[in-house]
């Protein structure tokens, strides 16, 4: 009964093994062959890339030009083709006309030659453009400044002009029945005063009024010696005579009359022609007309005002009053309107009796 057992146990023993061992090798096969395509993908796709060497890209070298271009060449190769080259011409050369030295300066006796420089080459030039009327032409030009006192006030201008009331009341005064004379030596002096002082680029002119209007020169000149001189010299020789009149009076200037009375807007009218830059006027205060009567302050302004306005740039009026009587308040008012208004001074100076 043991050895059947035993015999039944080992023959079940060698069928499961056989049963086994069929099962176990395809399935061993299916894995190796698996196995065997893996390691063929991979020495496919990565050892064998890997062993080949880059592709190289070459492109052999083509100029490829557009057809214009082609033809601009070809037909600037025909022309340097056909053109010539320039004749260039022969460079000219010249021989010296001169020998190169110059001659010797000939000898100077040094005991009698003396070079000097004349402050004044043509020194009667502005005299004689004076007598000749051309210094009127050349008035506009630019002109030297002086610095000039005229009665204590001060100016310093390039263009000067001084007017003068010569009337009768500036000679002669009746007071409370009582007449009295008056020295005009003292305008006369200071007016020579102030024309000595004046530089020789400096433009002037002089003039007086009354009943009308006369003036030294018919246009400003240039202070020169001579001009100086001339103009002194007709100042000192006005006369003092009450009677005397611009009618009756000599001079190298013109006149202009424009009725009596003490025509102080008939003078600024004349005098504002030449165009100054300042003007002393000397006057006892007496401003009227023959026919007229009296010239007031506001008909005064309003005339000087439009011929300010004539000028490029205003003139600077001076007012200085020669005392000779009693001033009237209005008169006074009017000199001292006549400067503040005209950017001038208003001063008044005592007339002496002879």
């Amino acid at each position: 009964m043991e050895e059947s057992a035993t015999t039944d146990t080992m023959q079940r023993l060698i069928r499961s093994r056989r049963l086994g061992g069929g099962k176990l090798g395809p399935l061993t096969w299916a894995l190796a062959i698996q196995l065997g395509l893996l390691l063929l993908t991979v020495v496919v796709v990565v050892v064998a890339p890997s062993l080949d060497e880059d592709p190289a890209f070459v492109a052999k070298k083509t100029i490829y030009l557009p057809q214009r271009e082609l033809e601009h060449q070809a037909a600037v190769a025909e022309f340097q083709a056909a053109a010539s080259a320039p004749v260039m011409p022969e460079r000219l050369t010249t021989e010296s006309l001169l020998p190169d030295a110059m001659p010797d300066l000939p000898a100077l006796p040094s005991d009698t030659f003396t070079p000097f420089e004349s402050d004044s080459p043509a020194p009667n030039a502005e005299g004689l453009l004076s007598g000749s009327g051309l210094m009127g032409a050349l008035s506009g030009l630019s002109a030297g400044s002086s610095e000039v006192n005229f009665f204590g006030i001060r100016e310093n201008a390039t263009r000067i002009v001084i007017l003068v009331d010569t009337s009768n009341s500036m000679f002669e005064r009746t007071r409370s029945g009582k007449q009295y004379r008056f020295d005009f030596t003292k305008i006369k002096d200071e007016a020579a005063g102030l024309i000595s002082s004046l530089n020789a680029n400096t433009l002037f002119n002089v003039a007086i009024y009354e009943g009308g209007s006369m003036a030294w020169s018919n246009f400003l000149v240039p202070a020169t010696v001579e001009n100086k001189a001339s103009a002194t010299s007709w100042i000192r020789s006005l006369s003092e005579n009450p009677r005397a009149s611009i009618g009756s009076r000599g001079g190298p200037g013109t006149k202009l009359m424009e009725g009596g009375g003490t025509r102080l807007d008939t003078g600024f009218k004349q005098v504002f022609s030449f165009q100054p830059e300042v003007i002393f006027v000397v006057t006892d205060g007496e401003i009227n007309r023959s026919s007229g009567g009296k010239i007031g302050e506001d008909e005064i302004l309003g005339i000087i005002r439009g011929f300010q306005d004539q000028l490029e740039s205003p003139a600077r009026i001076h007012m200085i009053q020669y005392e000779t009587a009693v001033a009237r308040d209005e008169e006074i008012s009017a000199m001292r309107a006549i400067a503040s208004r005209n950017k001038g001074r208003y001063r008044k100076i005592k007339a002496d009796q002879l």
